[in-house]
């Protein structure tokens, strides 16, 4: 248990000071999940870490923009009353109302609004949380969608950014996250620059849309050497002296029956490949959702789940040993 506190201790330090080119991480990378929203989720991270046998370093969380605007208290409450120091906050940059845009955003209109909502994260003790910003922009499935206005997208994170640590007392760390995989907006041209970004991430779930790419085996290939794949994701946050995180990744199946479903081959080998890594942290999408259900800790996913606690509990036996 030393082990998860020293990680625990080490994130939370991480966010206090930029990264810089020589990435130091932990070893292994922080072991998160997401569980439901607030206190849902608090009580459903009690039987994922009785079901593993260990707790979470982290978890993740979504913030809704009626939140932002009401200045909700609800979800750091209900993390802070858990007694979780470390939450990654998942922020959105527009709300889904089909008119404002991200222009609106660019000139300012809401600098307010998250100057206001950073000061509610410093009140509950999250100043120095890990803040992921209109995530997985690079498809067309949000909103906050980048190739509507890469010029305005760019700027309006600035704003946000800077909103956000004019704050006294806060000192976040912002994650960059694209989605995995081919979309027809490449990620790499919606990049803030780094001044505004802290960690750069990557969502990856054991999906193909290849009728092709049948097997683990193949749909692992699939994921390391896409456009926006696991090699793509290492080469360019080393190229700009960033640690690298994954906010969500998962197996299991879509709702309509897409997905990798319970492989253990993905799960062992995303977990060698954030220990040959710098991975600060990264978070296990332990939720039945509609659209995609990567639980483990309900049973469904029996070889899954042996292997997600074979491989992170053996890394963290491993990082213990390292240091007596």
């Amino acid at each position: 248990m030393k082990a998860f506190a020293t990680l625990i201790v080490f994130v939370i330090s991480m966010a206090a000071a930029p990264v810089t080119a020589a990435v130091r991480v932990p070893v292994p990378a922080g072991l998160g999940v997401y569980e439901g929203a607030g206190c849902d989720g608090v009580a459903q991270l009690k039987k994922f870490e009785s079901w593993y046998g260990g707790k979470a370093n982290q978890v993740i969380d979504f913030l809704a923009w009626s939140m932002l605007e009401t200045r909700s208290v609800w979800l750091p409450k209900c993390w802070k009353d858990a007694g979780r120091k470390a939450v990654v906050f998942s922020v959105p940059m527009l709300p889904g109302d089909g008119h404002t845009t991200l222009a609106d955003g660019a000139s300012g209109k809401f600098d307010k609004l998250f100057r206001d909502y950073a000061a509610v994260l410093q009140k509950y003790g999250y100043g120095t949380a890990v803040i992921r910003i209109g995530w997985e922009f690079n498809g067309d499935w949000y909103p906050w969608a980048a190739g509507k206005d890469p010029t305005s997208w760019i700027k309006y994170w600035r704003r946000i950014v800077t909103a956000m640590r004019s704050v006294p007392g806060t000192s976040f760390q912002f994650d960059w996250c694209p989605a995995a995989g081919w979309t027809r907006f490449r990620a790499a041209d919606a990049y803030p620059g780094d001044a505004y970004v802290d960690v750069i991430g990557l969502d990856v779930y054991n999906i193909s849309w290849d009728p092709k790419v049948k097997t683990p085996e193949q749909r692992w290939s699939a994921l390391t050497y896409a456009m926006q794949g696991l090699r793509w994701h290492r080469d360019f946050a080393a190229s700009h002296g960033k640690a690298m995180s994954f906010p969500e990744w998962g197996t299991g199946k879509r709702g309509d029956k897409l997905g990798g479903g319970d492989d253990p081959y993905f799960i062992e080998h995303m977990a060698d490949w954030m220990h040959d890594n710098p991975v600060l942290y990264h978070n296990y999408w332990d939720y039945a959702h509609a659209y995609f259900n990567g639980k483990l800790s309900d049973g469904h996913q029996p070889k899954s789940g042996a292997a997600f606690i074979e491989s992170f509990r053996r890394q963290v036996a491993s990082a213990m040993w390292a240091r007596t």
